[in-house]
């Protein structure tokens, strides 16, 4: 394929994307409704954040996000692309074994101290006014969320928070933008970091934004390296269920998460996860098959 027919692709990308977002909107206004609240009421929660919201009417609305912004949109660019081989255009039709699917998530782990180091960068960065609203905003919002008083809560969670972003998000950062940035630009490495960034600046979470691209970038070099997208996914939904399980199971605040994580980074930390990354990494790569573009 040629440059020019992977750029198209992604502004068919783009497009879907535009389109799942006014579904979005349009659904969620109809819950919005159902749930009692007038057209007023929705018009000042887009500008206060949904945090005056019930756990459940939050949860509903992470849940159509996610189906219409990424689900959905990841399928629907397959099967115009790739119609009967979605499976095979997504390098999703390989089972990538026990072995693979652990070092992937051994490898995220081991990428952890960077993520930290990340983590002390971006609060050395300055940021607007609004920029720290709009994040007391997000965290007042996922506290409630994560309110965790029963097992069906627990597993709707991890559903919501783990498995659905690891999937959709994976699906469209990895497996299509990344994917058809490299075959734009003909460098793997700056799609990876490309992909990454917009990874993170979609989120829309400031003070997280470092730390989200490296997160990124691993799973961008874990798709890269193994040619199969059930690797990085399975290593999503490992970082974000494993905090879900820690919260219920342990009663940790998530806000406390990434403090801690820096207030105990010690400098021998960092050597130690580059050289655990490289051992990993020679382990998946005896069993890769690289992505070809």
């Amino acid at each position: 394929m040629r440059g020019y027919d992977y750029f198209l692709r992604l502004v068919v990308l783009i497009g879907l994307a535009l389109f799942g977002m006014l579904v979005t909107t349009l659904v969620s206004a109809l819950i919005l409704m159902a749930s009692g609240l007038s057209m007023a009421e929705i018009m000042k929660m887009s500008e206060m954040g949904m945090q005056d919201l019930s756990a459940g009417l939050i949860r509903a609305l992470l849940a159509t996000q996610h189906l219409f912004v990424f689900i959905l949109p990841g399928l629907a660019f397959g099967f115009i692309f790739y119609r009967s081989k979605i499976f095979q255009g997504f390098q999703l039709s390989k089972n990538p074994g026990l072995m693979l699917a652990v070092s992937g998530i051994l490898f995220l782990i081991a990428s952890y101290p960077l993520v930290n180091l990340s983590f002390m960068l971006n609060e050395a960065t300055p940021l607007p006014a609004w920029a720290g609203d709009f994040e007391n905003q997000a965290e007042d919002t996922l506290k409630k969320v994560l309110e965790m008083n029963s097992p069906l809560i627990f597993i709707f969670n991890l559903l919501l928070i783990a498995f659905l972003p690891g999937i959709g998000e994976e699906l469209i950062f990895r497996g299509i933008i990344q994917k058809q940035l490299s075959g734009v630009l003909k460098n793997p490495i700056a799609a990876i970091w490309i992909s990454a960034i917009i990874f993170s600046a979609i989120h829309l979470q400031f003070e997280g934004f470092f730390p989200r691209v490296v997160l990124g970038a691993t799973l961008g070099y874990l798709y890269y390296w193994t040619g199969n997208l059930w690797v990085p996914i399975i290593a999503h939904a490992f970082n974000n269920g494993i905090q879900i399980i820690l919260i219920y199971f342990t009663g940790v605040d998530l806000s406390e998460f990434d403090q801690k994580g820096t207030d105990q980074l010690q400098w021998w930390m960092i050597p130690l996860s580059v050289g655990a990354m490289f051992l990993i990494y020679n382990t998946i790569t005896k069993k890769r098959t690289a992505i070809e573009y």
